[in-house]
C-alpha cells in the first residue's frame, strides 16, 4: 500500500533545508534528486541529524517495480565520511556481513544490492548508503523506560533467544561487538531481533578497539575479540535488564575485577545469576565456550523454575 506521507526528505548531510513536498523531485534547497537510486524516497530521519555523528539513519519508502516492494517502509544508513578510511571500511564490513547472513529472521534483512554509493551535485565526495529492512517494534532501552526491568522469566526466555542469534552468527566466526540493550529489537510477538552490526568482525583477530563503555569485553578493548566477547556483553546487558541500572553505574570489585551488581537483582535466583556471572567473567577463558554451554545450563534453571511454581 502506498504511504500517505506529505514530505520528502533530502539525503544531503550539507543541505540547510533538507524537507520538501513529497511532489518534488529535486531538493529546493540544494538541488540533490530526491528519488535516491531511482528507487527510494526519503520520508523522515530516525534519529535527529548530527553533524557529529558519521552516519544518518533515515527511513525511506521503496518504489521498487516488485509487486511486494512498491510502498514498503525500509531504513536507509547513510556513511557521511566516506573520506575516512576506518570508517568506510566498518561500513562496508556491516554491509556484508548482513547481506551474507540474509533471509535469517534475527538480524535485519539486506539484500544483494542493499549497499550502494551516490555521488552528490556539485561535491566530490561520494555518500555510502546501507538499505535494510525496518524492523516493527522498540529496542530494549525503550522497553526499560516504560518497564523499569524485567522479571527472570522474561530474562530467561530473552537470554535463550539471543543465544540461538549468536550461535549462527558465530558458526561464521564473526563477533558483533556491540551487544547492548539498545541494539536488541523487540517485535510485538515477543522475538527479539540483533541490530547494528556496524562493529562486527572476524574473531580472533587483531581489530581497533571497539565497543560500547560499560558492556565491552576487557579484550575487546584491546583489540583482541573473540567470541566469548560477545558473551561478557550479553551477561552486562542481562544486568542492566534485571536491575534496570546501566552496568557502569557498579562498582568494580577491585580483587576480582567484577562488578557488585547481586542486590540489585531482585526477585532472581542464585543459579540465573551465576549464570549471568560466569558470562562476565573477566577472562574470556573462563566464560561459557558456546552458546550450547549457556542453553544448557538455562535448560536446568527453567526446570527449577517450573517445578517450583505453586500448583
Amino acid at each position: 500500500m502506498k504511504i500517505e506521507n506529505d514530505m520528502s526528505y533530502c539525503i544531503n548531510p550539507e543541505c540547510e533545508q533538507r524537507e520538501n513536498p513529497a511532489a518534488a523531485q529535486n531538493c529546493q534547497a540544494c538541488g540533490t534528486a530526491l528519488l535516491i537510486a531511482d528507487r527510494y524516497r526519503i520520508l523522515k530521519p530516525l534519529r535527529s541529524p548530527n553533524p557529529a555523528r558519521p552516519t544518518d539513519i533515515l527511513e525511506v519508502e521503496d518504489l521498487g517495480t516488485g509487486e511486494n516492494e512498491w510502498g514498503t517502509v525500509k531504513v536507509l544508513k547513510i556513511l557521511k565520511h566516506t573520506h575516512d578510511a576506518d570508517l568506510l571500511r566498518l561500513f562496508q564490513q556491516e554491509a556484508r556481513v548482513l547481506i551474507w547472513l540474509g533471509g535469517r529472521g534475527e538480524v535485519p534483512q539486506v539484500e544483494p544490492d542493499g549497499y550502494f554509493q551516490i555521488k552528490l551535485p556539485n561535491n566530490s565526495q561520494k555518500l555510502s548508503c546501507l538499505m535494510m529492512e525496518k524492523i516493527a517494534g522498540e529496542n530494549l532501552i525503550e522497553f526499560l523506560t516504560k518497564n523499569q526491568q524485567v522479571s527472570q522469566a522474561l530474562a530467561v526466555d530473552w537470554l535463550q533467544q539471543m543465544l540461538h542469534i549468536l550461535q549462527k552468527i558465530h558458526k561464521y566466526h564473526l563477533v558483533h561487538r556491540d551487544i547492548k540493550p539498545s541494539n536488541l529489537m523487540l517485535e510485538a510477538a515477543g522475538k527479539l531481533r540483533l541490530i547494528d552490526f556496524g562493529a562486527a568482525a572476524e574473531a580472533d583477530t587483531d581489530t581497533t578497539p571497539i565497543g560500547s563503555a560499560g558492556y565491552c569485553a576487557p579484550e575487546q578493548i584491546a583489540g583482541k575479540a573473540e567470541v566469548r566477547s560477545d558473551f561478557f556483553a550479553l551477561g552486562r546487558t542481562f544486568v542492566h535488564l534485571l536491575t534496570g541500572l546501566k552496568p557502569i553505574d557498579f562498582p568494580v570489585n577491585q580483587k576480582t575485577g567484577k562488578i557488585n551488581w547481586r542486590n540489585q537483582a531482585v526477585d532472581v535466583d542464585q543459579l540465573f545469576v551465576d549464570s549471568i556471572d560466569e558470562l562476565m567473567e573477566p577472562l574470556p577463558e573462563n566464560r561459557p565456550k558456546n552458546s550450547q554451554a549457556i542453553l544448557e545450563k538455562l535448560k536446568n534453571i527453567e526446570f527449577l523454575m517450573t517445578s517450583t511454581e505453586p500448583k
